[in-house]
């Protein structure tokens, strides 16, 4: 239809250029609202039945309408641009150099504040922000692995490293300033859930201000994110390892920024100072979670070649963080007598592709069986295996022998070679079911809905500080928008984040943009491949460190240079 309605604007030699310009510009919005308003409807009954209110059903289509409206805009001004490529041999429109560009919108009161009162403005704005959803579900939001932690925050249960022990300490810590003021267990663990708060703030505000190095309107972007999209309040006042994780990795990311404008200017200008934040921060990403030491270890070859000119400084800042988070994990924790997480925690990946080829009941000779029957009992198997959930597998192994495998480590892992060899696709498919969702955005998992405190007899109970109606629905439509609104559902899907980083790392690559910064690539990248070889199922919160540092690599492929 656009094709045509061009065609025909352009074949009539009555009109001039201007004219022909003008005419296309007035169709162009009532074609993105004849088409907006038909993808609305057609989307009416998958958006409302969402919701039992009226006006929430109405709102929904609203936005739909919007969503699509800027969507369907932007394709037609798209190929109206085509057109004149392939008719007029013309150059590109303003609108495309403007998408294209780096203009700044002049905002004067951006403009005239330093770079210390961003960093306050940012973080105090968020915290006011997020403060509402603390305020509903105080003392904070606790999850089966969150009681898990306060249990052995109050001595029930001996100190693990299952989760990460540095982060149960932390819970711990203002936990127990929390009693010196109130005898009550619940207002004593919102003492924790504040203090995450604001370390997220702090990390949110350190990440703007190092934006508005490059841009003040990408720094209005980045703080829009963090502060008014609803899984990041959530997050904030969650009793989760991967909220401070990710927190971590944004200070890592701008420290790497930093270190690497600086290095850039002079090599030699970095200092013993500047490895040794670099070094701490990578001593606590590795020990909040498990695959951020892997992520780090990993990280040290591209370091090392990304700042060659000090190659010596930063492989002795790489080998002594390495040597303390090592010694923590061995000898302190082992002192302690901290336990550790099983070798059946780390194979989720490979017992549930394993067990895949059982289920399917593919054909395995005598020794094959004899491995698979002398670690766990197939009897149930079948009933147990969840395609996209490998806890069970991974219970139904500990419930057997899983000291076999520790035991003889080289002898399974050749089990596992041969049955891939003999079964590619049935891997494939489970680990595709398992993990596909970190690298494909059509996923279907809910993210930020989480409520309350799970059931307990420790006293730990929600209690919400505001409340009504309009609250509770005002969170339901605030979680549930990124399930039916185009564009905006793609900041739900932490597939969508990989493929961003991808592109963006090629257009990098291609193009130029960001060398001088492409190393705060190598670890969010580094933290994905992590989960696609050892995550147990697909879940938001795992790749949540990827999306906190969304702006700060979407900022770098930026044509404007850093203050």
């Amino acid at each position: 239809m656009i094709f045509v309605l061009y065609k025909f604007i352009e074949n009539n030699e009555n009109e001039d250029s201007s004219s022909k310009e003008k005419i296309l510009l007035m169709i162009m919005p009532v074609l993105a609202v004849f088409f907006s308003v038909a993808l609305s409807f057609s989307f009416y009954k998958r958006s409302g039945d969402m919701f039992s209110s009226s006006l929430f059903k109405a709102l929904s289509i609203i936005i739909c309408f919007e969503g699509f409206f800027f969507l369907t805009n932007l394709i037609i001004r798209l190929i109206l641009f085509l057109c004149d490529v392939i008719f007029r041999n013309k150059k590109p429109r303003k609108f495309l150099d403007a998408l294209n560009g780096n203009k700044e919108v002049h905002i004067p009161l951006l403009e005239k504040l330093s770079y210390f009162q961003i960093f306050v403005i940012s973080a105090l704005l968020c915290f006011l922000f997020w403060l509402p959803y603390f305020l509903y579900e105080y003392p904070g939001i606790m999850t089966a692995d969150s009681i898990v932690q306060y249990e052995q925050v109050v001595g029930i249960h001996p100190l693990s490293n299952h989760h990460p022990v540095v982060h149960t300490l932390t819970i711990s810590f203002f936990y127990h300033i929390g009693l010196l003021f109130t005898d009550d267990p619940s207002a004593a663990i919102a003492f924790y859930t504040i203090a995450q708060m604001i370390f997220m703030a702090i990390c949110c505000g350190d990440s703007v201000m190092m934006i508005s190095k490059k841009s003040r309107n990408a720094a209005l972007l980045s703080l829009l994110f963090f502060a008014l999209v609803p899984f990041n309040a959530v997050f904030a006042v969650t009793i989760w390892k991967d909220v401070p994780f990710a927190g971590i990795v944004m200070l890592y990311t701008v420290r790497l920024i930093k270190m690497a404008l600086k290095y850039r200017k002079a090599p030699e200008s970095i200092g013993l100072l500047d490895l040794f934040i670099f070094a701490l921060l990578g001593i606590l990403l590795s020990l909040f979670r498990s695959n951020g030491f892997y992520a780090y270890a990993l990280s040290v070859p591209f370091g090392i070649l990304f700042f060659r000119k000090i190659w010596k400084k930063m492989l002795l800042m790489f080998a002594s963080a390495l040597a303390i988070i090592l010694f923590v994990k061995g000898p302190v924790m082992d002192n302690a007598n901290i336990g550790q997480p099983d070798l059946t925690e780390s194979l989720a990946v490979p017992i549930q592709m394993l067990t895949k080829v059982i289920v399917n009941d593919r054909a395995l000779t005598d020794r094959e069986k004899e491995m698979v029957d002398a670690v766990i009992d197939t009897t149930y198997i079948h009933e147990l295996y969840a395609p996209d959930f490998a806890d069970n597998m991974k219970e139904l192994v500990r419930a057997g022998h899983p000291e076999v495998i520790e035991n003889n480590k080289m002898e399974y892992l050749g089990l596992w070679f041969r049955l891939f060899a003999k079964y590619p696709a049935d891997y494939i498919k489970s680990w595709y079911d398992l993990v596909g969702g970190y690298i494909y955005p059509d996923f279907s998992y809910e993210v930020g809905n989480i409520d309350g405190i799970m059931g307990n007899d420790y006293g730990l109970v929600q209690a919400p500080k505001i409340g009504g109606k309009v609250v509770v629905k005002g969170k339901e439509i605030l979680i549930k928008l990124g399930s039916f609104l185009p564009l905006y559902g793609m900041l739900w899907a932490i597939g969508a984040y990989t493929w961003a980083m991808v592109i963006c790392l090629g257009v990098m690559i291609k193009t130029g943009r960001g060398r001088d910064t492409g190393i705060i690539y190598a670890m969010p990248m580094l933290i994905i491949f992590t989960l696609l070889i050892a995550a147990p199922v697909i879940d938001f919160r795992y790749g949540y460190s990827i999306v906190m540092t969304m702006p700060l690599w979407l900022a770098s492929l930026s044509n404007m240079h850093y203050n």
